[in-house]
């Protein structure tokens, strides 16, 4: 017995050697070995970061400036500074040898910390008066510089898209120029060009975005020519472009030119009201380029809405109390609904539209329309009115009958095309716009003269199959829909809470052929519902709302008795006291209306918790619940293991 238990602690201590030495071979030699699990791979390495370190031919020189002695007594902070140092370490590696890595702990008043601060970094003060840097700074082969000032909590699902951002942007490449056509103050925001005199210019976040990887250009809404040097064309709820101005952009295309249109049947912005509490004065409801789209073959019509039952977005309405409902002209759109063949939607998560249009293909059209992005077949076209008229959210849902039809939204169109100038060009001079009203707001910068101008021979056939990206809605570059704005210590910072912004970007770059950040840009967190409890939340709200409109309907009709038995009898004549006993059961049964009502309202929220809670706990506690019964099994199977050992 001696022996066997000498045995076993020998064994014991050999099994400890043994663990301590593979634990200490693979810190030496496992450095970047991981297993990703995530569903979106967020701790591996893309293939567009690697692309754009395959392009590396001269060094790159990054430095980390980390707060290492501070964070040790604010732990909240060091898990994402090792997870930026392992992002990094990830790239230096992958690099082969191109991104040198530096990491700087700048103690208080060091020559680290004033060089940190020339170099744009902002400190967080913290409360024990020190202040914490958390940022990186980067210098590139022709002296290119490019700073993240503050690494934000919030943009952590975001980190390989900055980091490689950062190095696309240090590798100084000759940026495409893109021209933007728009009725929206996209450069200045709401305030327009009178809030940029002042330094209170706050551009739309996807503006902004497209600034960090292209030499954007503004065109004047009198735009006559589009010269050589544009590489893509960005038309953005337009306005009403003169007969020259459509020509411009009809040579474009004819010539080779590719555009990303954005066209709208309801313009929200346009619509939204403003501090003052009216509309914005001079944007345009409705956009289109329906002469240009003919020639392409295709149609938006402006009079029509998409609606869709599964895709509504859960908004607030005011009332005695405050209320959540879906609205079917707000379409929060999964990664289902996209075209998961093209790079442009290939691996987005989740895309908010607003009063979107549909897209469809003339007959006859000598190009190809494939779809980008679709609504579901729970959906239907409604009048664009109604939007105008401000219906309710309930009487879309009262109203919906599906189609059974899935409407395109956004579309690539591609194919052969002649000019929609089949006579000519348009004279010169004061031309008629389309038939929309003028649009007194344009941008503030115009494009230089350059070839296309009209005394150019007319291009009657596209060069190659034009390739274009037609969205019908606009609404979704409105920060409003897919970012939150944050300051952090004066800082303006936008985190996206959809995938507009990178849609838009996506589609520049592909379009300008570039795809080599696509796949990285789309990788970051997005919301992931409970499908199945939003089902049966629509269903059980459906079924309110139909309680809702009955009972609604019974207490009008009661109110009506009563206000009927009064005028029948204004001055309490013979009949007044069976008058007052009837307005007395009117009023009771009114009262017992309004209390099935809120009961109605209560029971429809209680079973959407229930639904809910049972729901997470099946999602949360079912795979811990099945390791602790396989637990249970493997000791049952142990212990039986054990005493008919000890039998034997």
């Amino acid at each position: 017995m001696t022996q066997r238990k000498f045995g076993a602690g020998l064994a014991l201590i050999l099994i400890a050697i043994l663990f301590l030495g593979i634990n200490t071979l693979s810190n030496a030699t496992l450095t970047g070995a991981r297993l990703d699990l995530t569903q979106n791979r967020l701790y591996t390495l893309s293939e567009g970061t690697r692309a754009v370190l395959a392009t590396l031919n001269e060094p790159i020189r990054l430095r980390l400036y980390f707060s290492e002695r501070l964070s040790n007594d604010h732990p909240e902070l060091k898990p994402y500074g090792a997870r930026v140092r392992e992002m990094l370490d990830e790239i230096v590696s992958a690099s082969h040898g191109m991104v040198r890595l530096q990491v700087i702990d700048p103690e208080p008043f060091s020559e680290d910390e004033d060089a940190a601060n020339a170099l744009g970094l902002t400190g967080t003060p913290l409360d024990s008066g020190d202040t914490f840097y958390f940022g990186l700074s980067g210098s590139g082969p022709t002296d290119t510089r490019g700073t993240i000032p503050l690494f934000s909590a919030e943009r952590q699902p975001f980190l390989e898209y900055d980091l490689t951002r950062m190095l696309h942007n240090l590798l100084a490449p000759k940026k495409k120029v893109v021209g933007i056509i728009s009725s929206l103050p996209l450069d200045t925001g709401m305030g327009g060009a009178a809030a940029a005199m002042r330094g209170q210019a706050h551009p739309f976040a996807v503006y902004e975005q497209l600034q960090q990887f292209f030499d954007v250009r503004m065109f004047a809404p009198d735009l006559r020519e589009i010269g050589q040097h544009i590489d893509l064309l960005v038309i953005a709820h337009p306005g009403a472009l003169s007969d020259q101005a459509l020509y411009a952009i009809d040579q474009f295309v004819m010539g080779g030119g590719r555009v990303l249109a954005l066209v709208d049947p309801f313009s929200e912005v346009a619509t939204t009201p403003g501090p003052d509490g009216r509309p914005p004065q001079g944007f345009r409801v409705a956009s289109g380029l329906d002469k240009l789209f003919t020639a392409w073959g295709i149609k938006v019509d402006n009079t029509k809405l998409v609606a869709d039952r599964q895709l509504a977005t859960r908004v607030s309405i005011s009332g005695e109390r405050q209320q959540f409902v879906d609205y079917m002209l707000w379409l929060t759109i999964p990664g289902a609904q996209m075209a998961k063949d093209d790079a442009v939607t290939a691996d987005l998560n989740q895309i908010v539209m607003g009063t979107a249009g549909a897209i469809t293909p003339l007959e006859g059209a000598t190009t190809k329309l494939t779809p980008l992005i679709s609504s579901t077949l729970e959906s239907q076209l409604v009048e664009t009115r109604m939007a105008q008229l401000r219906t309710a959210p309930e009487d879309f849902i009262r109203g919906f009958r599906s189609s059974g039809t899935a409407q395109i939204l956004a579309a690539r169109v591609a194919g052969p095309a002649r000019t929609a100038f089949p006579d000519g060009p348009p004279k010169q001079g004061p031309a008629k716009a389309e038939e929309l009203p003028p649009d007194a707001n344009g941008p503030v910068d115009t494009l230089p003269p350059g070839a296309g101008a009209p005394e150019l021979p007319q291009i009657k056939e596209a060069s190659r199959p034009i390739n274009i990206i037609v969205v019908a809605d606009s609404d979704l570059i409105d920060d409003r829909f897919w970012v939150q704005e944050q300051n952090a210590n004066g800082q303006r910072t936008t985190v996206p809470t959809a995938d507009n912004g990178t849609f838009i970007v996506n589609a520049v770059e592909n379009l300008s052929g570039s795809d080599a950040l696509i796949s990285l840009r789309s990788r970051g967190e997005a919301s992931r519902p409970f499908l199945v409890m939003e089902r049966l939340r629509r269903d059980a709200e459906q079924q309110f709302l139909s309680q809702q409109q009955r009972l609604q309907a019974k207490l009008e009709a009661t109110q009506r008795q009563v206000q009927e038995l009064r005028r029948a009898d204004p001055l309490g004549g013979a009949a007044s006291a069976e008058t007052d006993k009837a307005i007395a059961e009117a009023r009771a049964q009114v009262i017992e209306t309004r209390r099935q009502l809120r009961e109605v309202q209560l029971n429809l929220q209680r079973d959407i918790d229930r639904l809910e809670m049972t729901l997470r706990v099946l999602n949360i506690g079912f795979i811990p619940l099945c390791l602790a019964v396989l637990a249970l099994v493997v000791a049952g199977i142990r212990l039986r293991r054990r005493r008919r050992a000890a039998a034997a």
